[in-house]
């Protein structure tokens, strides 16, 4: 059904966040979600809030750092939608931070968009021989543009209806979570095969949609509701509505949001982050053989710390804390260029050497992409005195492109395409290297709507 799109463009595994916050400025509670999500994004951060004229405020690096609180309280609204960005492809540049916004008809329109929509690159391409100019090079301001051609009106006179005809017209294959900002109106949109989650929070406070649950941890007792796919929201001053605007229901909910992109603390596509990884920890332990012994099991922080848990829950190997991460540093996974991520490692993780020496050690990750962390950290742990480093991902092996939102652009970058786990083993330095078996997915992730076509060597049909 997918075919492969190029990747000298830029797609995204980002966070969104937005809504309508009764009787204030809703400029603080957006940064107030966005640094819930942070972990989903920390190339930039922006948001769009504001009454008749929409302010947008962006800015390069993490939320923190983009957006100062001394700005945000010029920013007045009640409506607003905000996001962080990740790019896993080009270079990151201060054209492509979102919100997008442009004016049409007189009126403001802001969008910000999570995934990645295989007809944007062919829109686009048939804009500019139109003679229409982009000023950035993401998916989100093509979608805003075809949105805003297609319905030829003021983005007030705009319906959900229209809108979501819109999206699955020329937005149907590929991932996204969508919010559109029009006059004192926000909309949200899960597209049609559900790759990425959306949630909507109903409290006192107001009505809010975001990428995860976490994001309304400062709501006051909130009624959390997850949009199934092919269905989205629409926030005014009065009520939400949660609507369908596509009749699919071939959900395929992405596995990796789990395994690694997603808050411990957040619950998607029905079922906790925390326990999920527990449990992938424990089958990991119950596929290894019986004489394999060891002494200490240690995690590879922070995503690697639940599964590891698991893990020596099952095997009964004591767990220890044997890393120490700096948590002021980026995720080392999600950032923009190879050599970046090497000295990212170096920096983030201390270990400790009293749990280390002449140990044993099974070192446990969410997953492994392009080894370019594992093979630093099984380089430190033997440096600090481990006898033994044994390699283990509470993931199968990684071993095809992701098309929709997560940053795998290539085969060759996978250290587990085409080769033996002796062969990643030795590549790394460990002693040894396993990863959970694809056939064990199936225990956690029940059913057939699931996507995991980058533990498959074939695009999925």
């Amino acid at each position: 059904m997918f075919s492969k799109l190029k990747t000298d463009k830029i797609h995204e595994e980002c966070g969104i966040f937005g809504g309508y916050l009764k009787d204030k400025d809703i400029a603080a509670t957006l940064k107030c979600g966005l640094l819930k999500l942070q972990h989903r994004g920390q190339d930039s951060a922006g948001i769009s809030c504001g009454f008749d004229v929409q302010n947008v405020y962006k800015n390069l690096g993490l939320v923190n750092t983009a957006l100062r609180d001394n700005e945000l309280r010029k920013l007045k609204g009640s409506f607003g939608i905000a996001h962080v960005r990740y790019s896993t492809c080009g270079d990151v540049k201060e054209e492509n931070i979102q919100p997008v916004k442009t004016t049409y008809f007189g009126e403001d329109v802001s969008l910000v968009h999570n995934g990645n929509v295989k007809q944007a690159e062919k829109i686009r391409e048939e804009f500019e021989k139109n003679g229409e100019v982009f000023l950035s090079t993401s998916d989100s301001e093509v979608i805003l543009k075809k949105i805003v051609s297609s319905l030829k009106k003021p983005p007030s006179k705009w319906t959900f209806e229209e809108i979501g005809e819109c999206l699955l017209k020329y937005f149907s294959l590929g991932s996204y979570c969508i919010l559109i900002y029009t006059p004192n109106r926000v909309f949200a949109f899960r597209d049609n095969f559900g790759y990425r989650p959306l949630m909507l929070a109903k409290s006192k406070e107001g009505f809010f949609v975001a990428s995860e649950d976490i994001a309304f941890c400062s709501l006051s007792e909130p009624e959390i509701v997850e949009i199934k796919a092919g269905f989205g929201v629409e926030i005014t001053k009065e009520d939400c509505q949660i609507k369908s605007f596509s009749s699919n229901k071939a959900s395929r909910q992405c596995v990796f949001e789990h395994i690694y992109f997603a808050n411990p603390a957040s619950n998607i596509f029905s079922k906790n982050v925390y326990t999920t990884r527990i449990k992938l920890g424990e089958l990991l332990a119950k596929s290894e053989e019986n004489d394999f012994r060891a002494d200490v099991v240690i995690p590879v922080m922070d995503s690697g710390f639940a599964c590891a848990l698991g893990y020596a829950q099952a095997s009964k190997i004591p767990f220890h804390v044997g890393l120490v991460r700096n948590p002021w540093l980026e995720r080392s996974f999600i950032q923009s260029q190879q050599e970046l991520r090497k000295n990212n490692v170096r920096q983030k993780f201390a270990p400790i050497k009293e749990v280390i020496l002449n140990k044993k050690v099974v070192l446990l990750d969410d997953s492994l992409v392009r080894g370019t962390t594992s093979r630093e950290i099984v380089s430190m742990l033997k440096r600090a005195g481990a006898k033994e480093v044994h390699m283990r991902s509470s993931s199968p092996k990684i071993i095809n492109t992701c098309f929709f939102g997560v940053d795998i652009p290539t085969k060759e970058e996978l250290i587990a395409y085409n080769k033996t786990d002796f062969e990643i083993a030795k590549e790394i330095g460990a002693d040894s290297i396993k990863f959970l078996p694809f056939e064990s997915l199936s225990e956690v992730f029940e059913g057939d709507m699931w996507c995991n076509q980058c533990f498959l060597d074939e695009v999925q049909k």
